[in-house]
């Protein structure tokens, strides 16, 4: 029985809450590459999206990502949607995918 089935509020525990990986909608449901190399692709990919905002984006215990900045701020993210919103409470900013600066890094990939 997990926590989520003790918790009647839907709260879980901190190591169900680590542990616990979230399906994405970017995850791949076939692929050539295993799902660490895979994962390891996705992170990259994210490491070069967000440069330009000069943040770091490490892989957490193989399900969360650690995201940081230059000052040393950090902060763990379960998913692409809670990574999103994890940047916008470090930098104070939104990443504007329609930033012509962002378009311009994008474009050389």
């Amino acid at each position: 029985m997990s926590c989520l089935n003790q918790w009647s509020n839907g709260a879980m525990c901190g190591l169900c809450g680590l542990m616990g990986e979230q399906q994405d909608w970017t995850d791949s449901l076939r692929t050539d590459l295993p799902r660490r190399r895979e994962r390891l692709r996705k992170i990259r990919l994210l490491n070069y999206i967000t440069a330009p905002y000069r943040l770091s984006i490490t892989d957490f215990q193989g399900v969360n990502y650690l995201i940081q900045t230059p000052t040393g701020k950090h902060s763990i993210a379960n998913g692409l949607d809670q990574l999103w919103n994890e940047i916008q409470q470090l930098t104070g900013q939104k990443i504007d995918v329609l930033d012509p600066r962002l378009l311009s890094h994008l474009e050389a990939l």
